[in-house]
């Protein structure tokens, strides 16, 4: 598919699409928290198998954090686990329930190379501009040790450009609450990924609201 120029929100603002989706997470933080507080049966599970396939005492970044649900979830496994966010409103809510935290952007995570046991993404690279999604798939491969895992859920479909965020109806007219979402065909994803130099591990559907592609690969 060819790149989608980059619009502009309400006020004239030029940011780019994943820096724009920023302000509506800031904004509707606490909501989202409480709307995705509970995970479905099919990701709680994901969920336990990635931590099983962690070394005791294992380094993880979780990339695309939000309000620290899963980020918490790895801190009480034990797991030393860091997670980076751009919104300083979902940060404060990952740091509230017990998570390490850096702000930075998941295209170009501010980590050290080549150290973290696994990687975890759910949710996050869907708001990736798909020009930029196969180099920062390979930013991901170099934050891991070789043979360090890479959980990945994101949604499928063929769609990129934005959509309404669900909120409460007294936000001001003023605030776009609008997100950029990139929907992902199964194989192009999983051919960028391994450009990217991982080998597939396991690959599955779960059918939510949208449906989700739920990708573990290991670093070669």
């Amino acid at each position: 598919m060819s790149a989608v120029p980059v619009p502009c929100v309400a006020g004239g603002d030029d940011r780019d699409p994943a820096v724009a989706t920023t302000s509506t997470y800031d904004r509707l933080a606490r909501d989202y928290a409480a709307r995705n507080a509970e995970v479905s049966d099919g990701l709680a599970v994901w969920r336990s198998g990635f931590l099983g396939l962690l070394p005791a005492a294992g380094l993880v970044a979780d990339l695309g954090c939000g309000p620290g649900r899963d980020l918490a979830v790895f801190t009480h496994a034990g797991v030393a686990a860091v997670g980076v966010d751009l919104s300083e409103q979902m940060l404060r809510l990952a740091q509230a329930a017990g998570g390490r935290t850096v702000t930075g952007d998941i295209r170009r995570p501010p980590l050290r190379p080549a150290v973290f046991h696994g990687l975890w993404s759910s949710a996050a690279l869907l708001h990736v501009p798909r020009p930029e999604v196969a180099g920062t798939l390979r930013a991901w491969r170099s934050l891991l040790r070789d043979g360090g895992v890479l959980s990945l859920s994101t949604s499928l479909g063929d769609r990129e450009g934005w959509e309404a965020a669900p909120c409460r109806s007294d936000y001001p007219p003023s605030v776009p609450l609008r997100r950029w979402f990139v929907h992902h065909d199964r194989d192009e994803l999983l051919n960028l990924i391994a450009q990217a130099g991982f080998a597939l591990r396991t690959v599955q559907k779960e059918p939510r609201r949208m449906t989700w592609l739920q990708v573990r690969a290991v670093a070669a």
